[in-house]
């Protein structure tokens, strides 16, 4: 495999970061990840316009770069039609730490500034980037059977809660990424597709790595930014397509009895795309069939697939 990191592609195995790196010990950092499709990334003008805003909220600087080029030679290099690939930008490394900004020495507040130390989250040459660290791979799309794609997946309400927009840039894809983890580890241990989310207020967020509708009559539901969920790039595109398919797209907040009385549910995302809700925790969707309003809008994002691709 083929990486690219701060502005060269090397192989993976020679691909190297530093341990001061802020990404590594804080989490500092924004990433994407895109669908590859008949060798195109797709929807990566969202994806970049997504990426500008993340790095606004956590004030790291976006390095200006011909990103389109740079995620089709990575592409290219590796031969992948479909896949997905991940751009990950972290503030690179740092001397000192600005946990310890106080001198016990000088008894005065120290300036952090970039490490002097030569070669660090380099894959070959030794120069240090100014712009943080840049890390472009591809990895396998998730793995989802044809039955589950036909038939739907079960979810789990976890016990992980989706955090408060007040604690942190919930809107950003940041390196922070454990509570999600958490909440997937644990709807794995109760044999579960996903671990669906909610709010430290009981409203219904969203899956681990997923955004979730449901539909009710006529109605297509998705909680609203305003419940730290993450816009999904896909998400998106099923809310634009909906008045296409008579759907209403409404975005609020939701407890999980009214999403249990919907007659449809699915998960979106870059990697799964639409994917059926068969069950959550024993409540089932009833309509949820092969000619089901979800199966129409699986169609349709998959026409918008390879239009864009």
């Amino acid at each position: 495999m083929w990486v690219y990191l701060n502005d060269r592609i090397v192989q993976a195995e020679r691909a190297r970061v530093s341990v001061f790196d802020y990404g590594f010990l804080y989490g500092d950092g924004v990433f994407e990840t895109v669908r590859i499709h008949d060798g195109r990334p797709v929807w990566l003008d969202r994806h970049l316009a997504r990426l500008t805003d993340a790095c606004k909220q956590i004030r790291l600087p976006l390095p200006d770069k011909p990103w389109p080029a740079i995620f089709q030679k990575v592409i290219d290099k590796n031969r992948v039609d479909h896949a997905a690939i991940r751009l990950t930008l972290s503030r690179g490394t740092m001397f000192p730490s600005p946990f310890s900004a106080f001198s016990e020495k000088e008894g005065k507040s120290q300036a952090m500034f970039p490490s002097p130390l030569v070669g660090e989250g380099q894959g070959e040459g030794g120069e240090r980037s100014e712009t943080g660290t840049v890390v472009l791979f591809h990895r396998p799309l998730p793995h989802v059977t044809p039955s589950q794609r036909r038939k739907g997946i079960r979810l789990t309400l976890t016990t992980i809660r989706r955090p408060s927009p007040l604690t942190g840039p919930t809107q950003a894809k940041t390196l922070n990424y454990l509570n999600s983890l958490l909440a997937k580890q644990e709807a794995a241990e109760r044999g579960a597709f996903d671990g669906l989310m909610v709010t430290t207020n009981g409203y219904v967020a969203e899956c681990s790595m997923n955004n979730v509708f449901f539909i009710k009559d006529r109605t297509l539901y998705t909680p609203s930014l305003a419940c730290g969920v993450l816009p999904g790039i896909t998400r998106g595109v099923v809310l634009d397509m909906a008045p296409l398919l008579g759907l209403q797209p409404r975005e609020g907040r939701y407890r999980p009895a009214f999403l249990y009385e919907a007659d449809e549910c699915f998960l979106t995302g870059s990697g799964i795309g639409i994917l059926p809700v068969q069950a959550i925790d024993g409540h089932s969707f009833p309509r949820q069939t092969a000619r089901s309003r979800v199966a129409a809008i699986q169609t349709r994002y998959n026409h918008l697939l390879k239009a864009h691709g």
